[in-house]
């Protein structure tokens, strides 16, 4: 067999972008860019390749610490999920014969990680078992449940959002009128710009997550992570899938969504607002304006990632899988002796 290619992403985009596209388009956005926007030094890809050279996988990897260890782990955002770009018509067989090759062990380590991943996400099972035949030990851990809409189903039922809801919320937006006119604005990847950014980063410190005292899980207040998704829209097709809204009172940004598009899933990755208008939730108002403006486009479902069904369930989200973080250990003593730690999460 041909031996795979290990390389830099930013010295070729090209198999790894192949590969998305090979994808299940609901995973259309695991770009070469969306591992470059890292900008970790340590980046390198495994090209898996059948022997006529075809690429059946793509495999970023960064070096981070695993506890008291340093372990390859798949590169890119915390949420939407981390994965690694499969040919969707690759079988298990040729995709583990690929994995086999003593190249590609090599490069991969004796361990690497892949998480955190929704576990019956078709692509991610296909490369656990090609992975497992291959000889690594999976090692697996629950991490939490996956929260979705299914607007299909909502809008079907005539009762999403309910009417006592539809007359809340335009109560909801009244009161904030007494303070300016309320506007909704609509962003993409393609026509943000930095005030649109700063306005978010704005709303984000001012909210309840803002105030923690590490500053929370922002993804505009915080620098590096504000520029995460400034280079990762450089790639004009992620730019593309990229897709929010602000809500404004008056001059003040008070509430934003931003979020994915792939495939038939908007996924949304992040949503706040301005603790002043806590008592008229300007964040459930856009939320649903967010929501309806996915059905009214054709978008089947929301992916709400991980956590709290709290304020997610009564907005019609259901838990519908369980997310997961995999350990692939090449070493069945070692396996052995990582398994019970990796499970109670202290790596």
């Amino acid at each position: 067999m041909n031996a795979p290619t290990q390389f830099s992403v930013a010295e070729n985009a090209n198999p790894v972008d192949t590969l998305a596209e090979a994808d299940d388009p609901r995973r259309a956005f695991l770009r070469a860019r969306w591992f470059q926007a890292s900008n970790d030094a340590t980046l390198g890809t495994v090209i898996a390749r059948m022997p006529s050279g075809r690429p059946l996988a793509a495999i970023p990897l960064v070096t981070k610490p695993v506890g008291p260890f340093r372990v390859k782990q798949v590169a890119g955002a915390y949420w939407p999920f981390r994965g690694a770009p499969i040919d969707c018509t690759a079988r298990v067989d040729d995709l583990a014969e690929a994995l086999s090759e003593p190249a590609t062990a090599q490069a991969l380590g004796r361990a690497w990680r892949i998480g955190p991943a929704i576990a019956d996400d078709p692509s991610l099972v296909t490369l656990r078992d090609a992975a497992t035949r291959a000889g690594w030990h999976c090692l697996e851990r629950e991490v939490s449940a996956l929260y979705c809409l299914d607007l299909v189903a909502l809008r079907a039922s005539g009762t999403w959002p309910s009417t006592k809801g539809k007359q809340k919320d335009r109560w909801r937006v009244r009161q904030l009128e007494k303070t300016g006119p309320v506007r909704i604005e609509r962003f993409t990847g393609l026509d943000w710009t930095d005030a649109k950014r700063d306005a978010i980063a704005a709303i984000e410190a001012a909210s309840w997550v803002g105030q923690l005292d590490e500053g929370g899980d922002t993804k505009f207040a915080d620098p590096a992570l504000r520029q995460y998704w400034e280079r990762a829209s450089q790639d004009r097709q992620i730019a593309d899938m990229i897709r929010g809204f602000i809500l404004w009172v008056g001059d003040t940004p008070a509430a934003f969504t931003f979020g994915l598009e792939a495939g038939d899933t908007r996924y949304c990755i992040a949503n706040n607002f301005d603790r002043q208008f806590h008592k008229f939730s300007p964040g459930r108002v856009l939320l649903y304006h967010d929501f309806e403006d996915a059905a009214d486009r054709g978008f089947a479902r929301i992916d709400w990632g991980l956590g709290d069904g709290g304020y997610k369930s009564p907005m019609g989200a259901h838990a519908e899988a369980a997310v997961i973080d995999l350990l692939f250990v090449r070493n069945r003593l070692l396996a052995c002796i990582a398994a019970p730690l990796w499970k109670r999460g202290g790596a």
